[in-house]
């Protein structure tokens, strides 16, 4: 099958910092869990592990997604989306109960969350509506009628598990997708006035403490009321719903500047820490590591939200480009709202830590969506596979170049008659024979301006 190959070419546009930065947060994550597992019965099938076994599976998958061209997923979101619909539907029917919530599926050798992957889904099905459209004239209250359905029935589903957690996270992912585009005037107006509105009465209900209303409507869970109180003053229930924050600021805070060392964090290793290995896996990561290695954690985040940012940027169609932002953003929401948790912040909401914390399907997903940014990097150009036959002119050397005998790599040109696509015919490339002949021949190659 032509899509599952890789081209030699495509290894000019590939994002290398990308992928080193994931697999830097990936070590990371694979050595903190090797010492919290320590502060359980350790193990075979201890979260080190397994953890290591989702990775290896994560790796594979995200090659597969790298082979293939993400151009077909114009045509095959479509059935993925109806697909984790489904098993959302199946989640709220025949999913596990564990700790007051229905969010997984017991698949006998594993659990698998399918909210972790539908995010992904929701991204590059806008991606894909978004891309067939002429929005020229801007996004108006009509253009928006099929994206907000495409977001609203996974997050309707969701919300029923109850994971208000991960619907606000969807709901943060999917904005920036929106802000690319002009807004016409009445729909500036309208979000103003909406946003206004929900400011307005949100901060009467902070300021009254009068819940009732919107737990009388179901929106929220009492337990999702206790852990906003909390968030403002965690002292206030130490033994119960203020427990998890404050043991998870004294593991932040008593790592000081260069952590406690490796498999030395009392916190975590005494059971004082909850969810050590999920939830708050960064807090447990602070502890040993200290403010310095925190530091270079979230260094590393930032560098892989920057290469993203930098692909998006760089890709030549609106379908790839919006997918790369909508994974970008996908990804530093949850390092945002996973952080902000851990150092109080936040209220408390089942938001791993990508890379980091355990999980199996988070694991998968997040790689996956990486290998899907590579994807879209790597094609930012669509080549010829008969250039020089369809245009005799497309490899040619610089006249003074060839007068004085110069061994240098020729210059991809087009012909004067031959009209400029950026898509198919760059305005400059180099021989797609070595893709690293850019690096070793750097002075001897003039672009075009």
């Amino acid at each position: 099958m032509k899509g599952l190959s890789l081209d030699h070419r495509l290894l000019e546009n590939f994002s290398w910092p990308l992928l080193f930065s994931m697999l830097i947060l990936c070590l990371c994550g694979l050595v903190n869990l090797y010492s919290v597992s320590l502060s359980y019965q350790f193990s075979d099938w201890s979260w080190f592990f397994r953890q290591s076994a989702f990775f290896g599976v994560a790796l594979v998958g995200m090659l597969v997604i790298i082979l293939i061209d993400y151009q077909y997923l114009k045509r095959l979101i479509w059935p993925i989306y109806l697909i984790g619909i489904i098993s959302l539907v199946a989640v709220l029917t025949m999913g596990t109960h564990i700790n007051g919530a229905t969010r997984w599926l017991d698949l006998g050798f594993m659990r698998f969350q399918p909210s972790e992957s539908v995010k992904v889904i929701v991204v590059v099905a806008l991606a894909a509506w978004f891309a067939k459209r002429d929005l020229s004239q801007g996004l108006g209250f009509k253009e928006l009628v099929v994206p907000l359905i495409i977001i609203a029935i996974p997050l309707g589903l969701i919300h029923k598990q109850p994971d208000l957690g991960t619907t606000l996270h969807i709901l943060a992912t999917c904005f920036p997708m929106f802000l690319i585009f002009r807004f016409r005037p009445h729909l500036i107006v309208s979000v103003l006035m909406i946003g206004l509105l929900t400011i307005g009465l949100a901060a009467s209900i902070f300021a009254s403490g009068s819940w009732q209303i919107l737990l009388d409507k179901g929106i929220i869970k009492p337990y999702q009321v206790e852990r906003i109180e909390t968030m403002f003053d965690p002292e206030k229930d130490p033994s119960r719903n203020g427990w998890q924050t404050l043991q998870s600021r004294n593991a932040v805070g008593g790592g000081q500047l260069f952590g406690r060392g490796f498999m030395q964090g009392p916190q975590h290793l005494n059971g004082f820490l909850p969810e050590a290995e999920t939830d708050f896996a960064f807090a447990a990561l602070a502890e040993e590591w200290g403010f310095v290695g925190s530091l270079v954690v979230l260094a590393m985040f930032l560098c892989l939200m920057t290469s993203g940012l930098l692909v998006a940027r760089r890709s030549k169609d609106r379908f790839g480009s919006m997918i790369v932002l909508g994974l970008t953003s996908l990804l530093f929401w949850q390092v945002v709202i996973n952080i902000g948790m851990v150092i109080g912040l936040l209220p408390v909401v089942g938001i791993p830590l990508p890379f980091i914390s355990y999980g199996g399907t988070s694991l998968v997903v997040t790689i996956a969506a990486v290998g899907l940014m590579l994807n879209v990097g790597m094609r930012r150009y669509m080549f010829q596979d008969e250039a020089v036959r369809e245009n005799p002119n497309v490899w040619r050397q610089e006249p003074e170049e060839e007068h004085q005998g110069l061994p240098t790599a020729p210059v991809r040109r087009l012909s004067e008659d031959t009209p400029f696509n950026p898509e198919l015919h760059p305005r400059h490339r180099l021989p797609h024979v070595r893709p690293w002949a850019k690096y070793l021949h750097r002075s001897r190659i003039r672009h075009l301006d």
